[in-house]
């Protein structure tokens, strides 16, 4: 049984895809005849959720999401990696991490594009499992994404941290009754209400999951 298991969020926790997301939001939705310039801001505080339901959320047409959601994805395929970075701290904070944990990403990105990204970053090698949202049948805030990149593990639940920056990862963690650690993002200013422990960015997080018996 490993030391610990650490299981990251990715986007506003690990990386920063922002301008990818929303540039391939709105040119998806300009297609169907929705013009989201001027907008950025309601968009990107639904970066987090499912993608199906960001396009609900902005009112696009139920009939029309599968086919948002296929454009969406073809621009998003042709800037994603030079247009995502790695978050301030997180490399230096991951080679001073103890050789005995266990990483792994639980991420409501495709698992495809969170591997690309991961391994354009320099970062793949790091974790030991990629749970996206295609690998589930229902996304964070449901237990099952932790519960998928815990499969054929030994573990203790007080030893899993799921670390996140928003509601929908401290719920799965709640739901999963493993340990939610916050990090605070860009993306949900709240994390305060859902978990006891929250920190200004990766490196805190991670000196604090150091020190945990």
């Amino acid at each position: 049984m490993r030391e610990k298991i650490l299981l990251f969020d990715l986007d506003g926790t690990l990386i920063d895809s922002t301008q990818a997301i929303l540039e391939s939001f709105i040119n998806a939705s300009l297609f169907f005849g929705f013009n989201f310039k001027g907008r950025e801001n309601e968009i990107q505080a639904l970066i987090g959720h499912p993608l199906r339901e960001m396009f609900v959320k902005m009112g696009l047409p139920q009939g029309e999401i599968e086919e948002c959601v296929k454009l969406y994805r073809s621009n998003y395929e042709r800037i994603y990696l030079e247009k995502t970075i790695l978050l301030p701290k997180v490399k230096d904070s991951f080679k001073n991490l103890p050789s005995s944990y266990l990483l792994g990403v639980v991420t409501s990105k495709s698992s495809y594009f969170s591997k690309k990204i991961l391994e354009n970053l320099g970062m793949l090698d790091y974790f030991f499992r990629v749970v996206g949202i295609d690998d589930v049948s229902e996304p964070k805030p449901s237990a099952e994404p932790i519960y998928t990149a815990l499969e054929g593990l030994e573990y203790d639940k007080s030893r899993v941290y799921m670390i996140g920056d928003t509601f929908f990862d401290m719920q799965s963690a709640k739901n999963a009754g493993v340990v939610g650690i916050g990090v605070q993002g860009k993306y949900d200013k709240n994390l305060a209400e859902y978990t006891d422990f929250v920190f200004s960015d990766i490196q805190e997080a991670l000196e604090h999951i150091k020190h945990q018996l």
